[in-house]
Formats: structure tokens, sequence, C-alpha cells
């Protein structure tokens, strides 16, 4: 089963469409009330992905499912003009980015740093706590291509990993032990294409 695709933006348009038919999709799936609220709370998070970014940015919002499995995927074509380049840049070089605090917020900021061109988003990259940009990602960040991706499962695999030989990966840690989606979610993906972002959530209940 699979909800109808639905226009979000980053002025809140389509948030409820799309909150409503996830509801109706966990309903109509058997899902009980506990269960319906997690899958909710998890497309809040996905959808509010896109309210940090700067300017005017539309995605298709889609929620699938199959077997008690649900997938939450939203798709953008995202070009970062000149003003948000600039307001991106100066938030990552004084290292005062409030919107990237939380595991979320550092989510929102990698995918913007990703879509910088290539010369502009190397001194920014230090801005990511533990490099979210390359941390999870099996591509690598420095890695010259036009695709990128990224899991959370990899990326908590290797902060475990380096929780001792890493400067800042115990508050790493702890900001995925806050996070909301850290905790109900079972796989955050995210895949880049040139300007083609795609950032799923994915929940078996």
């Amino acid at each position: 089963m699979k909800t109808a695709e639905i226009k979000v933006t980053t002025q809140g348009e389509g948030m409820e469409e799309a909150l409503a038919v996830t509801e109706k999709l966990g309903l109509d799936c058997g899902l009980g009330h506990k269960e319906n609220l997690r899958l909710r709370l998890l497309a809040e998070e996905l959808i509010g992905l896109l309210r940090g970014i700067t300017g005017s940015v539309e995605a298709e919002y889609q929620a699938r499912e199959e077997n008690r499995k649900f997938n939450l995927r939203l798709c953008a074509d995202v070009t970062l003009d000149q003003e948000m380049r600039r307001q991106l840049l100066a938030a990552s070089s004084s290292g005062k980015n409030d919107a990237a605090r939380g595991f979320m917020g550092k989510l929102r900021e990698m995918v913007a740093l990703v879509l910088l061109p290539k010369g502009q988003n190397a001194s920014s990259v230090s801005s990511l706590s533990l490099g979210l940009i390359s941390m999870g990602s099996p591509v690598g960040y420095v890695s010259g291509l036009d695709t990128y991706s990224w899991t959370m499962s990899t990326y908590m695999s290797e902060i475990k990993e380096n929780l001792e030989d890493i400067a800042g990966a115990q508050e790493a840690w702890d900001e995925l032990e806050k996070s909301i989606v850290a905790n109900l979610a079972d796989e955050v993906s995210v895949n880049i294409r040139g300007s083609a972002v795609e950032i799923a959530i994915s929940k078996a209940f």
C-alpha cells in the first residue's frame, strides 16, 4: 500500500495533508494507536528537515507499506542560490549554526553542504560533529563524485567503534540517544545525485 505523493514546502505547505495520509495508511494497515503515533512522529521529523533550509524548496512526500514495514520518503530537487550558499557558509565557518543542533539538524546541514560546489564546501565540513558527511557514507565525501549516499546504521556503527578515539564521539552518541528518529526508526538513508535529494526513514512494526 502507498499514499499519493504530496507536495510539501519549506513554508509548511502540504505538511498537514502529508501527516494525515500517513496516519490513514497506518490505520488501514492495522497499526494500533501508539504505533501510529510513532509513525506520525517519524513523518513529522522527516518533513521537518525542510524547515531549516534557507529559501524556497519544494519536495514530494510519500509513505509506503509492505508487510507492516513502512518507508517514508522525501524527494526534492535542491539548487542552492547565492543567498542560500552565503548563509550556509557563514554559519558553517563560524561554527555557530543553530539550525545544525541535534542529530536531525546536523543531517539537514550535511545535505546542504554536499550540495555546495566542491570548491566551497571543504572548509565547512569541520562544523559537523564527527564529520557526519563522511561517517555513515560508503561512497565517502571527498570522492569527487556527483552521487552521495549515507545511512544512519553505518553512522551509528562507526561512532560506537570510535567512542574512545575521536573527539566529540561521546557528544554525537548522546545526540543520537536523545533523537526521536534515532530511537524510533530502523533506518535513515540519504541519497543525492546532482541536485536530486532523497531522504527516507524506514520502520517495521
